[in-house]
């Protein structure tokens, strides 16, 4: 054997080219280290070998195992939650004709291309929540290879997969991948217009006019699925712009011809959206976003959503884990244009996000940053293939578990902020109610989600008092016309339960002037955000008054 491979220290006495175990024994078991370190290389030498010469074979096999783990934890923890708020308002838009449903959309903050999309889907299978979420479902495991294809634009096959497999464990993405909502659909649109902007990002592909046909074909299908993909898009073009200075500007007139396509497409929604009222009345109130807001986004991108207690540990772990990461960055690795460009896709978007949140209106909210997600995963395993070797290994088991972890306690943790239980308070109501109640939910529209499970006794009623039959937006709050409106929906009424779930400013008021008016008999949080309060608003001669239900505690 050539000495030349033998990199092993040397025990005192020994010669160069002896065997080495004769070696191990002489060195006692300090000399076993070396040799088990030489064992353990040649191991993982040997999967690197078998993982070349079967490349296609593994990552088949690889992005199987990854969809099945999110069927698995779809069908054990995700898919036979609670309907959420955002469901409800999917559902109960596309339960009318196509011609109502591009109505009732222009009446609300999105573009119609999902529930156009999920109308059809609904017709084909079938109309129960279950089958809603499927399409969601669909789209996540359909994103799988997309983004394997995206990671090899800037990672090797072993650091692709990675990425893949965080991504298909993702809390974040397992819990949008069950809501009937268009998060995952814009996922997938994001990661096939990041393929073929790095296809078009090539010098040697800007001549070709298949690449640029796809990239604009993606560019419209995204500007319809979701406002914030036009973020996607204006990152993209500040992109390709900053790579050509001091190049060829060979392609910047395509780019223009893309931006100029997405833009005369979106022309017609969007005077058909400015004729039905801008979503005036039904936008939520949502603060301007914080310093705070920008960190817990990617937060929740890798862990999901946690308790604010473990929130905020993680958050404040982050930099401590980017200093240690710098400390060991290997010298002279260059980053990679197809690198540089995900980089720019992971945090671009969210900053323009914040800045328009600030100048603008507010609507930071972290699911409508989900197109960012793919490509901070992506960033992050470059980033961990920078480390040297050691460290990189280790870092990427810690984000792996932790990731594993966060989908588990996100799954089955009572305190997950997202939780929406509507079915639990719906059960709770309906054991305890008679006629003589009656049961008032604030905000208005929340009551979409409650009246999908409620079938009690009381009749319910929203407040403020919302006719659906009437057309227009959302009663606005008026809190000094509350004590009259109170007064005229309690009249006649035994006990009055309180359901509040979204606070749109005022739900405070309204739960504060009960308590100061009538005598609280009931009292349970039935998921985080969610409480139910019963009042007695009134006595009945046939019901003696010791029978009044007794406070539970908060929890």
């Amino acid at each position: 054997m050539s000495t030349a491979l033998d990199d092993r220290t040397l025990a005192p006495g020994e010669q160069p080219g002896a065997p080495a175990a004769r070696g191990a024994r002489a060195a006692g078991p300090a000399g076993r280290l070396p040799a088990l370190r030489r064992s353990a290389g040649r191991a993982w030498d040997g999967v690197e070998a078998f993982a070349a010469r079967h490349r296609l074979a593994v990552v088949a096999a690889v992005q199987l195992v990854c969809a099945a783990a999110v069927l698995a934890l779809s069908r054990l923890y995700f898919v036979g939650l609670s309907m959420r708020l955002d469901e409800a308002q999917s559902l109960g838009q596309t339960d009318h004709r196509y011609s109502e449903v591009l109505v009732t959309v222009a009446q609300d903050v999105h573009v119609p291309g999902y529930h156009l999309l999920l109308r059809t889907w609904r017709l084909l299978y079938g109309t129960d929540l279950e089958t809603a979420r499927a399409l969601s479902l669909l789209f996540f495991l359909a994103a799988i290879p997309l983004l394997y294809l995206v990671a090899r634009k800037a990672l090797d096959t072993r650091w692709s997969l990675f990425a893949v497999v965080v991504f298909s464990l993702s809390p974040f993405m397992n819990w949008y991948g069950n809501e009937a909502r268009m998060y995952t659909m814009l996922v997938l649109v994001t990661l096939a217009s990041q393929l073929f902007f790095l296809k078009v990002l090539d010098p040697a592909a800007t001549g070709r006019w298949a690449p640029w046909a796809a990239y604009a074909a993606t560019a419209v299908v995204g500007a319809y699925t979701h406002y914030f993909f036009l973020f996607v898009l204006f990152a993209q073009g500040a992109f390709f712009l900053a790579s050509r200075v001091g190049r060829s500007w060979r392609g910047v007139g395509r780019m223009a011809a893309t931006a100029v396509l997405v833009c005369l497409a979106l022309v017609p929604w969007l005077l058909y959206f400015t004729a039905s009222g801008a979503a005036s009345d039904t936008r939520p109130q949502l603060p301007s976003p914080s310093s705070v807001d920008f960190s817990n986004v990617y937060s929740q991108f890798l862990f999901g959503f946690q308790s604010d207690a473990a929130n905020t540990m993680l958050v404040a772990a982050w930099p401590l884990l980017a200093l240690a990461g710098l400390a060991s960055v290997r010298v002279g690795v260059r980053m990679s244009r197809a690198t540089a460009y995900l980089l720019v896709a992971a945090f671009g978007p969210v900053l323009l996000a914040f800045a328009v949140s600030h100048l603008v209106t507010p609507f930071f909210l972290s699911r409508y940053m989900i197109a960012a997600l793919p490509a901070l995963l992506v960033v992050v395993a470059a980033f961990l293939r920078m480390l040297s070797r050691r460290v990189g290994v280790v870092l990427a088991a810690v984000l792996l578990v932790a990731t594993v972890v966060g989908t588990g306690v996100q799954a089955t943790s009572s305190a997950t902020p997202v939780k929406e239980d509507y079915r639990g308070a719906a059960e709770l109501l309906e054991a305890k109610v008679t006629p003589s109640d009656l049961v008032v939910v604030s905000s208005p529209f929340t009551i979409w989600p409650f009246e999908r499970y409620y079938d009690g006794d009381a009749r319910v009623v929203t407040l403020p008092e919302w006719d659906r039959r009437q057309e227009g937006g959302l009663p606005a709050f008026d809190e000094a016309a509350l004590p009259a409106q109170v007064d005229e929906l309690v009249a006649g009424h035994q006990r009055v339960y309180l359901l509040l779930s979204y606070d749109q400013g005022y739900e405070d008021a309204v739960e504060q002037y009960f308590r100061s008016q009538y005598q609280q008999v009931y009292a349970q949080e039935v998921s985080p955000g969610m409480q139910l309060v019963g009042f007695r608003t009134g006595y009945s001669q046939n019901s003696p008054v010791e029978d009044q239900q007794r406070t539970a505690p908060r929890r």
